[in-house]
């Protein structure tokens, strides 16, 4: 009886072993890895780039999606040798009710992946468009930098991050990004009108509040924060950048400024002097102590 059902787990068996042989195998060659003679150049951390958290979350995302995948295409050929080793080793007869049960239970198992993994797609569409647009306003922000200002990107703090940091003459500003899809059809399908006595975004076919708490929270955050680090009193705007849309117009005023990031110059740059040079550049070192922690690829840690 032991070996007719020793027989039966033979499929549940050689899949766990298939499984454990890649993990070992991955395990080898990072083991490996930290052995190796040689190993990254860079001695120090690196910036994080536009959007690395985004970026991150997508990538998390597309292992997942890749293991549905995986489950999927196994899973009725796992429940298959099962069925079979039952008929033809465990002595079970073959019958329409056997039959149908196995069918049922891949079409269950399938079933619900395929439900998860349309989930999972879903998410992953939805951070990859938000991490299109943290990108495009990173690069429209770099620009500042040939008017002497100092741009930082994706910068952790306790409740987040937030998605652009930019220091001019003018002041600090803290960058909050947010890319909304726009209909396929219809006039003016791609303006926006910022209604700040409303507290609300009204896109063409549907209305938004302006996120202000949060955005006020990651400026108040970043405004303590670098204050208590350089010793003076340092105000932080919050800003609101929607990629793509053009803003008709705007209601009233408010808090937190909402602009389209393309040419920023206008918004960051002016005749209203209120940061020195060295003030500039003391906060902007603060800034890049937040934001230099991304660990290079292939370097041993230190013991």
């Amino acid at each position: 009886m032991w070996a007719d059902f020793s027989l039966i787990l033979i499929p549940l068996l050689l899949s766990i072993l298939s499984m454990g042989v890649a993990v070992a195998i991955i395990y080898c060659w990072l083991r490996k890895q930290n052995r190796h003679y040689r190993e990254s150049p860079l001695t120090q951390d690196l910036m994080r780039p536009p959007g690395y958290s985004l970026q991150l979350k997508v990538n998390e995302l597309g292992d997942e999606v890749t293991l549905y995948l995986m489950f999927m295409l196994g899973a009725p050929i796992l429940l298959y040798s099962f069925h079979l080793s039952e008929s033809y080793f465990g002595g079970e007869p073959e019958s329409a009710l056997r039959t149908a049960i196995s069918f049922a239970m891949g079409m269950g198992v399938v079933g619900f992946l395929g439900y998860r993994l349309s989930k999972t797609l879903d998410e992953k569409k939805k951070y990859a468009l938000g991490l299109q647009g943290e990108m495009f306003t990173g690069e429209e922000l770099n620009q500042l930098m040939l008017d002497g200002c100092r741009v930082f990107h994706d910068i952790q703090f306790p409740y987040g991050n937030i998605d652009h940091v930019v220091v001019s003459p003018s002041g600090v500003f803290s960058i909050n990004t947010k890319m909304r899809g726009k209909p396929k059809h219809g006039d003016g399908r791609a303006e926006l009108i910022v209604d700040y006595q409303n507290n609300v975004l009204r896109f063409p076919d549907y209305e938004h509040p302006i996120p202000h708490n949060q955005l006020e929270a990651e400026s108040n955050w970043l405004s303590k924060h670098l204050t208590s680090a350089i010793g003076n009193q340092v105000k932080v705007q919050p800003i609101l950048a929607l990629p793509g849309w053009f803003i008709k117009e705007r209601i009233g005023r408010g808090l937190v400024t909402v602009i389209n990031p393309t040419k920023p110059n206008r918004f960051f740059v002016n005749n209203h002097i209120t940061l020195s040079a060295t003030e500039m550049q003391q906060i902007a070192h603060q800034l890049e102590q937040l934001c230099r922690n991304v660990k290079p690829s292939y370097r041993a840690k230190k013991k």
